[in-house]
């Protein structure tokens, strides 16, 4: 599918181009007028837009993940782009296209990264109960962990996601194992690989094949204490070694650190520290990568939330990996 890309967009440009949709917010005029705001992402990036006009219909009818056709004026507001939207509509399948025409997926399918975590689990981990119960539950996920992305519109927010940011979570453990020889490496691998297994309950997925919504599940009970509930489960009906199973299961209720991040408690020993610490330099650079590609060498970033709003450098010496180019 050729179209122009929102990084392309210039003031004053009318634009009729494909979108998903990143964020959708009904809100209310000085007039007193409902309108819909909107938040549209393609492979190149991501751009608001006021929808003044919307149908009855349209307070209900759109979500987070949809592709949606749209019809607009590019505006300049506060020194930023936005869409003055004139048309919008869901796509249909007339309209030929599909969600990996516009949006990243992760630069492997799922079913390699998949076998890429179950194997290195298989080849090192030593430890008989740690490696059955990781391998245990990815064999029950396996169809959701092929598939889910990582989050709704933060880091790795993409087809097969989660599995890329677990590969990436994994490796960075294994290599800081490799200089800190102290760390139980099982214990390094199996947390990272079971770290975020409560997200396949917290998302509800969209047609798209990107998140939704957050379901019932992750309002009511979340991604970090579901997952630590999935290895008590598998541990007891597997027969687990419980320090095994009490080890694990701090590592996923600690991996965000504190509690105002989601933790339920802090990291209280050495592997529980470097899950928290990798897990969120992987999601930080992947975050940081994506914003850089979108500006010139010697140019600097919009300001990025997930670095207290500061903007980002790109160096000429800076690589771009192929995924976010």
């Amino acid at each position: 599918m050729e179209q122009q890309k929102i990084s392309e967009f210039q003031s004053g440009e009318h634009i009729r181009c494909y979108f998903i949709i990143d964020n959708v917010t009904a809100k209310t005029r000085k007039s007193g007028d409902p309108y819909l705001f909107f938040s549209f992402k393609d492979k190149s990036g991501k751009i608001t837009g006021n929808f003044w006009n919307p149908g009855k219909g349209d307070f209900e009818g759109f979500f987070v993940g949809d592709i949606v056709f749209v019809e607009a004026v590019v505006e300049t507001y506060s020194d930023k782009l936005m869409l003055n939207v004139g048309r919008l509509r869901k796509a249909g399948p007339s309209d030929d296209v599909t969600v990996r025409d516009l949006v990243k997926s992760s630069p492997k399918d799922g079913l390699t990264m998949y076998a890429e975590v179950t194997g290195t689990i298989e080849k090192l981990v030593e430890n008989p109960d740690l490696k059955k119960i990781t391998l245990a539950i990815y064999e029950a996920y396996k169809e959701d962990l092929i598939r889910y992305p990582a989050a709704i519109s933060f880091h790795h927010a993409e087809i097969g996601g989660l599995l890329h940011h677990t590969l990436g979570v994994i490796k960075g453990c294994f290599y800081i194992w490799q200089a800190y020889k102290f760390l139980n490496k099982d214990l390094l691998l199996c947390g990272a690989a079971l770290h975020d297994i409560g997200k396949i309950h917290e998302y509800e997925l969209g047609d798209s094949g990107l998140i939704k919504q957050v379901s019932v599940d992750g309002n009511l009970v979340t991604h970090i204490v579901r997952g630590a509930m999935i290895v008590e489960d598998f541990g007891k009906r597997l027969e687990i070694d419980p320090e095994a199973v009490r080890l694990l299961t701090h590592m996923i209720l600690s991996h965000h650190g504190v509690p105002e991040f989601g933790s339920s408690v802090t990291p209280k020993f050495p592997e529980a520290f470097i899950l928290h610490e990798m897990d969120d330099i992987d999601a930080k650079l992947y975050e940081m990568e994506d914003a850089l590609s979108g500006v010139d060498e010697g140019s600097m970033t919009e300001r990025q939330r997930a670095f207290d709003d500061a903007r980002l450098y790109r160096s000429p010496l800076f690589n771009i990996s192929d995924e976010f180019q």
